[in-house]
């Protein structure tokens, strides 16, 4: 990749954080053991939600994956685990994981000592190097495995040796039964430059956008989260906080909340979202988001619509938005030519769950539209 892979930023949150989250999430999962380089604990246990931190278990890896997983596996039995303990192993390389992954693995798990996703290969096969080889490869019966892969403790700790390149694998040889479900296109592993923006894709595309089309009026969803910085000036809804101790990181001013409405807009009129209409290159480094949103209202007009209504929904531990709220309607108002009435903002918590719990800032939008032409 030639960067460290795990720390690429995906919408606010490092690679990493992605799947952990999604771990986090499934209440069947008691401990999740994070196998990072040595010596690096410190610098993830800082970027784990607080809430989950005792279920985490930071583990120096090793220098091979074997080695990795086998100290993951010892700490989970340190921590009290049995032979006989559910273990899934994932590479948090794949962002993407899915909740519905999980629960299908979990599901499986009854049935044979081991589970695996797998895809089948629809790629044709070639030998050689410089050339083709005449060698006909076969592809019938070929998978190609994903993770996570699940097996129990004990088969496991006997199983992997550097001799694998997998879990199952270890665990086949080891004359456990490991059981095939289908696995997910969009759990793809982040391996070559270019691969993040097809994983940015995929995860924005669970979220964003909705369109509704309603007569000559259509409806969009929009939805943005960036992680709070410290030395960076907080703004939401286009307004500045003064005396917050952080802000939000992003290309641009890092406003979240305009960043949900522009995606709701674009979706609501089927024009891509922001990433298509704002890439992330120098132009629009440190842009105002203000200013995004007037240019997203001029694009939308030029097309035939007119926002006529929207609401914004504001998940944040702080800053309090109640204080604020109408000084925010009156400037989206403003940004979008629309009466004050037309505009609704609102701030909730997450309860100190979750990435919005004190990590940072999330936005949900909803935007009415209707045609002009």
């Amino acid at each position: 990749m030639g960067t460290d892979k795990l720390w690429i930023d995906l919408y606010g949150r490092p690679t990493w954080r992605w799947s952990v989250d999604t771990l986090l999430g499934a209440t069947a999962i008691v401990r999740l053991a994070l196998v990072v380089p040595s010596g690096a604990q410190q610098r993830f246990a800082d970027l784990l939600p607080a809430a989950a931190r005792d279920r985490c278990l930071l583990v120096a890896g090793g220098e091979t994956r074997a080695d990795s997983v086998q100290a993951g596996l010892a700490a989970l039995a340190a921590a009290g685990a049995g032979d006989g303990a559910i273990v899934l192993v994932h590479d948090a390389a794949r962002p993407a994981l899915s909740a519905a992954l999980v629960d299908a693995l979990l599901a499986a798990a009854g049935e044979s000592g081991g589970v695996v996703p797998a895809l089948p290969i629809s790629e044709t096969l070639l030998r050689g190097e410089g050339s083709v080889d005449a060698t006909r490869v076969e592809r019938a019966g070929l998978l190609g495995a994903q993770t996570p892969q699940l097996g129990r403790l004990g088969d496991l700790r006997r199983a992997v040796s550097p001799a694998f390149t997998d879990d199952a694998s270890a665990l086949a040889a080891a004359g456990v039964t490991v059981r095939i479900v289908s696995g997910e296109a969009a759990n793809r592993k982040l391996t070559a430059p270019g691969d993040e923006a097809l994983l940015r894709a995929v995860l924005r595309a669970r979220s964003t956008p909705v369109t509704t089309p309603i007569g000559n009026a259509q409806a969009g969803i929009g939805f943005d989260a960036h992680r709070l910085e410290a030395g960076r000036p907080l703004r939401l809804a286009g307004i500045t906080f003064e005396g917050e101790p952080r802000g939000l990181a992003g290309h641009s001013d890092g406003d979240a909340a305009l960043h949900a409405l522009i995606d709701a807009l674009l979706g609501a009129v089927g024009d891509g979202d922001i990433g298509s209409a704002f890439p992330a290159t120098d132009r629009w480094r440190g842009a105002d988001s203000a200013e995004l949103l007037r240019l997203t209202a001029r694009r939308l007009r030029d097309a035939g619509w007119r926002p006529v209504a929207v609401d914004l929904t504001i998940v944040a531990a702080r800053p309090a938005i109640a204080p604020r709220r109408d000084e925010m309607r009156r400037r989206v108002g403003e940004l979008l030519d629309l009466p004050v009435e037309a505009v609704s903002v609102k701030g909730t918590t997450s309860d100190g769950l979750g990435f919005a719990g004190d990590e940072g800032v999330a936005a949900y939008a909803v935007a009415n539209v209707r045609r002009t032409t």
